[in-house]
This record gives structure tokens, C-alpha cells and sequence, in this order.
């Protein structure tokens, strides 16, 4: 799905708790230009695959890691979330609303802030997005 003149850069960030927290603050010092209007809808959606990464992905906390790949073109930006093992089953689901074990809202947002996205399962199990600059 990647565009090889893409300049690319490249995050790693530890499984675990504070994942989704440190990609967010990574992402967004990378400055991307292009999308500095849209860089909160970036951080969600970095955040929500970071996330699902680590709570679906059978990753070991503190071991496992989930790399980033931001590849910047002049009209957009397509970011690679990667972990080590595989992501079945990614796709938005319906919503689970029980007390105590609230879910399934992550991939609605994604799938309402990026321009388009997919994964691949792998392994290595990857989820792509992509932002493209608006006018």
C-alpha cells in the first residue's frame, strides 16, 4: 500500500500500558506539516491502533515492541502501525456498552477520521491509514 517515494521515519514504542500515550507524543513531534491541521485526528487514530495492538496483539508488556512508520508525500501522509505478531480480525465491530468492560469504539473512530485505511494480518500484523492534506 505504500507509496515508495514516501519519505519515511520511523517510531518504536514499547508494549504496555502507556503506548498509546507515548505514540501520540511521538507522532506529533515528528511535525508532519502537511497535516499539522488535522494532527489531533492523526494522534486518535495512532492512539486506537496502538491500543488494539497492544491489547489484542498477544504482546509481551515491557518486551514487545509496535513500530510506527510515518511516510510523508507532498499531498499525504500513510502511517504503518506494526506489531510482531497477528492481527486477525481487524475491522469495526458493534459496540459493547456493558459496565465494566465498555468496547469495539476504536476502529469507528479510525474509520471516521482517516481518509482511508487496512490492515494486513501478517505476521507481522500491520494497520495502515492514511491522511491526505486538506485545502
Amino acid at each position: 500500500m505504500e507509496d515508495e517515494a514516501l519519505a519515511k521515519r520511523e517510531i518504536e514504542v514499547v508494549a504496555g500500558p502507556e503506548a498509546a500515550a507515548v505514540a501520540r507524543a511521538r507522532v506529533a513531534q515528528l511535525a508532519v506539516l502537511q497535516l499539522q491541521p488535522r494532527i489531533a485526528d492523526v494522534q486518535l487514530a495512532v492512539s486506537e491502533i496502538v491500543t488494539n495492538a497492544v491489547r489484542h496483539g498477544d504482546l509481551q508488556e515491557g518486551v514487545d515492541t509496535v513500530r510506527i512508520t510515518v511516510g510523508s508525500a507532498e499531498d499525504s501522509v500513510t502511517i504503518t502501525v506494526e506489531q510482531p505478531t497477528i492481527a486477525e480480525g481487524v475491522g469495526v465491530v458493534e459496540p459493547r456498552l456493558q459496565e465494566g468492560d465498555p468496547g469495539g469504539f476504536g476502529l469507528h473512530l479510525v474509520d471516521q477520521v482517516a481518509d482511508s485505511w487496512g490492515h494486513d494480518p501478517g505476521p507481522p500484523g500491520r494497520v495502515w491509514l492514511k491522511f491526505r492534506r486538506r485545502a
